[in-house]
This record gives C-alpha cells, structure tokens and sequence, in this order.
C-alpha cells in the first residue's frame, strides 16, 4: 500500500521527488552516508537522464557543503579523525596546487577513497574551493550515470541492461587505474 502511494506521488509530483533525492543527497554526503542508494533511486524513479541531473546536482552541493565544513569549522577533527586512516592524500598536495581541478577529476573517477570521506579529506588540502567543486562535478558525472542507469535496470529487471550497467560501472573503475596509475608516473 505504502509502495503503491509513493509511486503516484513520483508519477504526479516527480519534481518534488527530484527535490527531495537533492536535499537527501546533501544531507547524506554531510552526514557521511552512502550516496549509491539514493542514485539508485533516482534511476528507477525519474529515468536515467533526470535522475543523473537530480543526483550530479545534489552530490555536487552535498561534497561542496562537507568540503566547506571540513575546510571552515572541523579541519582539526578531520584531519584527527580521517587523515591518520588515508594517509595517502597527502601524495596528492603537490597535484592540487598545480592540477587543481584535474586532480580532483581523477580522485573521482578512482575509487580511492570513499565518495564522502573524499569530500572532508579534501576539505583540509591545498586545492581551492573553485578547483574542488569544478573537479567534482565533472569528475561525478560518469560514475552517477552508469549508477543511475543501473537503478533503472534494476526496476526494469532487464538482464541485458543490468549487464550493461555492471560493465559500464567496472569500465569506469579500470579507466580510472589506469588513468591514475600513467598519471602518477609525472609526480
């Protein structure tokens, strides 16, 4: 009953459905929460095309608010906290200042570090703001497509689109080595 009502609600009201997914990508991205169910849900209920804008935008202002507050009001616990289990990060300073945004792409694109533990990581680096939010912006788009597309294979229950996405999320992954491992070679 409770399944049958949100889905009218989604058919009559999909910009609200839209608007909240935001707002619950925002929160959860400050809040450190998996993102992926919600991309998933935007992909089965808005369609991959919306459904990708819905969660790009809110992905985006969810990792901008999380940077901020790690960069404005909880840089010493977040350096406490995070920077003592990714340690690595820190190879990446020399990148930020001269790569800023190219940096913040391939940091993306690499499943290197979780999505919302990246946003505060990133809030105590060198790179600035303008370069971390044009880098996660553009370096979010491919993965929350091939996920977004996934939750809409998932609701159409379509052998080949659900393959298609799983190949198009590892495709992703190997790039994203691939990429990061010539591009440590210049560092």
């Amino acid at each position: 009953m409770l399944m049958e009502e949100i889905k009218r609600y989604i058919v009559e009201m999909p910009e609200m459905a839209g608007l909240f997914l935001i707002v619950g990508k925002i929160v959860g991205a400050v809040a450190i929460f998996p993102g992926t169910p919600l991309t998933l849900l935007a992909g089965a209920t808005l369609g991959t095309f919306w459904g990708s804008v819905v969660s790009v935008i809110g992905n985006t202002l969810g990792a901008t608010a999380a940077f901020l507050i790690a960069r404005f009001l909880l840089k010493d616990y977040v350096q406490n906290k995070f920077l003592s289990k990714y340690k690595n990060i820190e190879n990446y300073e020399k990148r930020f200042l001269q790569k800023g945004s190219a940096t913040v792409i391939m940091l993306r694109l690499i499943p290197l570090f979780p999505f919302n533990v990246l946003n505060y990581l990133l809030g105590v680096t060198k790179v600035s703001t303008k370069d971390y939010i044009l880098g996660t912006f553009i370096g979010i788009i491919p993965g929350t497509i091939a996920f977004v597309y996934f939750g809409e294979a998932l609701k159409m229950l379509s052998f080949f689109h659900i393959a298609s996405a799983m190949i198009g999320i590892a495709a992703l992954t190997f790039i994203g080595k691939y990429y990061d491992k010539n591009y440590n070679k210049n560092y």
